[in-house]
């Protein structure tokens, strides 16, 4: 029998042919940090030089109608502790994170709105070694900020300006990306001498709920359902998709990326036609009836060849994720393994209730603090939820406590740290 080898040892093709296969910046430094071998036959992946990116805004205020802002990514990465895989009993956690413009520096966000946590956990650390854990990244996103006078941004305001923003995947060399704001569908450019972002109406008939990228295409889909694929690098349309449900029907829907897949998850308000209402003006789905009588319904389509040469692909309905499950809300959704995690079980939808009460405008009462000392306001107003796609049940994260310590809070063993990662 052949003696065995290192794994430091393995020919420098084969080390740069894995590489390739890697999808994340962060799957590549985990890989060269393995040995000196590897980190030497492999180079350092690149970091976005554009991000974060400041540039002008105009705005609806005579007083001041330029002002300037920031654009950031943010992450969502699933954290495990090593020997995962060997010791299923061990936890692992999903946490958000917004990049800075300081190198390796991020700001905590709420897992549940793009809000920055403002009250940080008592056990989180300052620091996190990556190579003490096993990293995923599931997710990414970007961010629209105001900048103070002093030139700060206001860590702890909401996406006042647009519901969802994607860039081009090429971005870094097209400067190309396209937005949702105040229900419309818009393109835009970055002007790299002047940092002006100019902006375009794609649509402005109806309203737009989610915007993603995928297969080098940016998908879109409207509030009654039609999805829409656009060429990245010429904003030209490549496809076309009425809508899937039997009756066009105002409807909350969420992309999600699941498996090499691109999934469509439709919250199907045509069950409660009387009790929830789009509102044009606030681009929100409104209701007069308190949250625990809304009934929910939820519905998943799947992209897929449809074997047809003028339509490419279509898409279809599944019933069954799996031992997957999905999470979805405005800001970012993601689908990850139920058999990773100790006492969880697949084909379920975890999604933020995001129906805003009538009453509550009428009283003009503000929404409450994102996140306090006592934790997230999701969490303790039950506004995150669990709907089992097999019998059709919807009911508050906080009843499931294997989910819910993925999410929040951060587990005690994240505070074992070692110091600065010299990947």
């Amino acid at each position: 029998m052949a003696p065995c080898r290192s794994w430091s040892e393995l020919p420098k093709e084969l080390i740069s042919y894995i590489a390739k296969c890697l999808d994340t910046r962060t799957d590549v430094l985990r890989f060269r940090a393995v040995c000196c071998s590897w980190r030497a036959s492999v180079p350092l992946p690149p970091k976005s030089p554009k991000l974060p990116m400041h540039f002008s805004l105009p705005v609806n205020d005579p007083r001041k109608p330029i002002v300037s802002a920031v654009i950031s990514q943010t992450v969502v990465y699933r954290i495990a502790q090593p020997g995962f895989h060997a010791h299923p009993n061990r936890k692992s956690c999903f946490i958000r994170v917004e990049e800075t413009e300081q190198e390796n520096k991020f700001h905590l966000v709420n897992p549940f709105s793009e809000r920055l946590i403002k009250h940080m956990p008592a056990n989180f650390p300052k620091e996190i070694n990556h190579l003490n854990f096993r990293v995923e990244e599931l997710t990414k996103g970007f961010s629209i900020r105001l900048l103070k006078d002093d030139g700060s941004s206001d860590l702890h305001d909401n996406n006042f300006w647009t519901r969802k923003l994607k860039l081009a995947s090429d971005f870094d060399s097209s400067y190309k990306a396209i937005s949702i704001s105040s229900g419309q569908l818009r393109r835009a450019r970055l002007d790299t001498y002047t940092t002006d972002i100019h902006w375009c109406s794609l649509d402005t008939e109806v309203h737009y709920r989610d915007i993603t990228n995928f297969d080098g295409k940016f998908f879109m889909v409207n509030i009654y359902g039609v999805i829409l694929g656009m060429d990245e690098s010429f904003y030209t349309l490549d496809e076309v998709h009425t809508s899937l449900e039997q009756k066009d029907w105002e409807c909350e829907r969420y992309f999600v990326e699941s498996c090499g897949h691109l999934y469509l998850v439709v919250r199907d308000f045509l069950i409660c036609p009387t009790l929830v209402q789009y509102n044009d003006t606030l681009d929100a789905f409104m209701t007069e009836a308190k949250d625990a009588n809304v009934p929910v319904k939820f519905k998943v389509y799947k992209r897929i060849p449809s074997g047809d040469q003028r339509s490419r692909f279509c898409w279809v309905e599944v019933n069954d994720l799996g031992d997957r499950a999905f999470f979805v809300s405005t800001d970012c959704s993601f689908s990850f393994l139920t058999r990773d995690y100790t006492g969880c079980g697949g084909n379920c939808i975890i999604y933020v209730d995001e129906i805003d009460n009538v009453e509550r405008l009428r009283k003009f009462e503000p929404i409450e603090a994102d996140n306090d000392k006592e934790g997230l306001k999701q969490l303790k107003n039950g506004k995150v939820r669990l709907y089992n796609l097999a019998d059709q049940s919807s009911a508050p994260l906080a009843l499931f406590p294997h989910y819910l310590d993925m999410f929040w809070p951060p587990p005690t063993w994240l505070k074992w740290d070692q110091g600065p990662s010299n990947a």
